[in-house]
């Protein structure tokens, strides 16, 4: 997955709401004392930051992406020298560090084609010393949408239409898929851990609410932006997604419209494994 200068996941991970979530994150984690963690598709570095500052017992954390132009954020953001930063690829994770004690996807499974997050969640089981835990969290998967909030997201589609078309423009409905919106079940991520190898493997689901600044945050994700309007002109798209938001949003007197985030995790064996 590419991503365009200026609409990276930042703004969102700026929210008090991820540093929410990522909280939950680092409470699974229960990295050990003088533990190495490889936070993997660390992206501009707010949750390889929340690690750090949330699991202060931690020895290491190694910081993972493709994107150089993220990792720059990611190194003026945090000068520590518990931290490093490494570019490449969550599918080549092996190949790019030793051993380590946790391994975190923080919001990145749904950046992966799904034919390939197997194969990184068994990386990551490689790439675990005996007892080490792999945790993945994310936003886009099958169940995310609480079945109340259903008319949230049909009149902001309407409201984003209205805006569209008052440039000239229109959400574009015959598309291939994107990678962001092929999702799967909690259960189906549990089953990509146990197939990995991973001997205890667990999943919950946690509710959250979104203000109307979390929502606008989300607007400027590129991820987002092309999966729900289809179009290729990010300023354009997030433009009328945040138009349509504000709408909907007074429309329907709204202060907040709460949506489910998705955790799981695996635990590798440390006899049978070891």
């Amino acid at each position: 997955m590419t991503f365009s200068r200026g609409y990276e996941f930042d703004a969102m991970s700026r929210r008090p709401l991820y540093g929410d979530v990522t909280q939950r994150l680092v409470d699974i984690c229960e990295a050990p004392d003088g533990g190495v963690v490889a936070d993997v598709g660390c992206g501009s570095g707010l949750a390889t930051q929340l690690l750090l500052e949330r699991s202060a017992q931690v020895g290491a954390i190694i910081g993972i992406d493709p994107s150089e132009h993220e990792l720059a954020i990611a190194r003026q953001r945090l000068r520590d020298p518990k931290v490093r930063f490494v570019q490449g690829r969550a599918q080549d994770v092996e190949s790019l560090t030793g051993p380590v004690d946790v391994a975190v996807l923080s919001n990145v499974m749904h950046q992966i084609p799904a034919a390939e997050r197997g194969p990184v969640i068994a990386g990551c089981h490689r790439l675990l010393a005996p007892g080490g835990r792999c945790v993945l969290n994310t936003l886009f998967y099958e169940g995310a949408v609480l079945p109340e909030t259903r008319p949230f997201y049909a009149h902001w589609l309407r409201a984003t239409r209205e805006a569209l078309r008052e440039r000239g423009e229109d959400i574009v409905l015959a598309r291939s898929k994107p990678v962001a919106l092929q999702t799967l079940t909690p259960h189906r991520h549990e089953e990509l851990f146990a197939e990995a190898g991973f001997s205890q493997t667990k999943s919950e689901e946690a509710v959250y609410p979104w203000t109307l600044q979390d929502w606008e945050a989300l607007c400027t994700y590129s991820v987002f932006v092309e999966g729900a309007t289809g179009i290729s002109d990010l300023a354009l798209g997030s433009e009328a997604l945040t138009q349509g938001l504000r709408a909907t949003f007074e429309r329907l007197e709204l202060t907040e419209v709460p949506r489910r985030w998705l955790f799981a995790w695996g635990i590798k064996g440390s006899q049978e494994d070891a």
